[in-house]
């Protein structure tokens, strides 16, 4: 099979395209050869490699460029695809625990199961430090856990408030929440959403400006 070399362009405006190369630069398939080029008038990919492989980067760049697009829009509700945050920030999640500690921080926040697409006012930059803090979390407390719920309630808490588990374990047995098996793990009393709305009452902590500093 030969190699051939394709060029293609994607119309889009100075600020647009830099974020499109970005991206895109970052997610392409291994090829042969491939160049990016921020024009006047959009951006300028030229590959050279088998056709299969340029068939299967220009469908990449393709699914690239709708999710940013998408991402980027202004009207109501962004459209961010879990898929594409994924392949952002390289950490699986649950988008239901993101979008319960997404509305618990002021913002709107539903998740289209059919979709895989999580709407919500929240900034991108913003959502993927969430996704980042609770992959973070995720890990090191299934250790802990006794089940998928309780996991939940204690990543969540720990990424509202920022406080160490130890004290979050010793607040939620106080306000009787949860308790502590034989086995050592930590198991909740009753749901974990109802539970995280009885936490998160008494500590509600001004953690959004600090997520938008940091992704500022």
């Amino acid at each position: 099979m030969p190699l051939v070399k394709r060029r293609f362009f994607i119309s889009c405006k100075e600020e647009e395209c830099i974020k499109l190369y970005e991206f895109v630069k970052d997610r392409l398939p291994a090829l042969s050869y491939v160049e990016l080029t921020v024009t006047s008038k959009g951006l300028l990919v030229e590959i050279y490699g088998y056709e299969s492989d340029i068939k299967t980067a220009w469908m990449e760049i393709r699914k690239i460029i709708k999710s940013i697009r998408e991402v980027s829009s202004t009207r109501g509700l962004k459209r961010y695809g879990v898929e594409f945050i994924t392949q952002v920030t390289k950490k699986t999640f649950s988008p239901e625990l993101l979008v319960e500690i997404i509305k618990r921080l002021g913002y709107r926040a539903v998740f289209l199961r059919e979709e895989n697409t999580l709407l919500s006012d929240m900034d991108f930059n913003n959502i993927v430090i969430l996704v980042e803090r609770i992959a973070e979390q995720n890990t090191m407390l299934a250790k802990i856990s006794k089940n998928t719920s309780t996991r939940y309630y204690l990543v969540a808490c720990a990424v509202l408030t920022g406080l160490p588990i130890e004290d979050i374990i010793k607040i939620s047995r106080d306000l009787d929440l949860l308790f502590i098996g034989e086995d050592g793990k930590v198991a909740l009393k009753s749901e974990w959403k109802s539970s995280l709305n009885k936490f998160y009452e008494n500590f509600k902590p001004n953690l959004s400006s600090h997520i938008k500093s940091e992704g500022s």
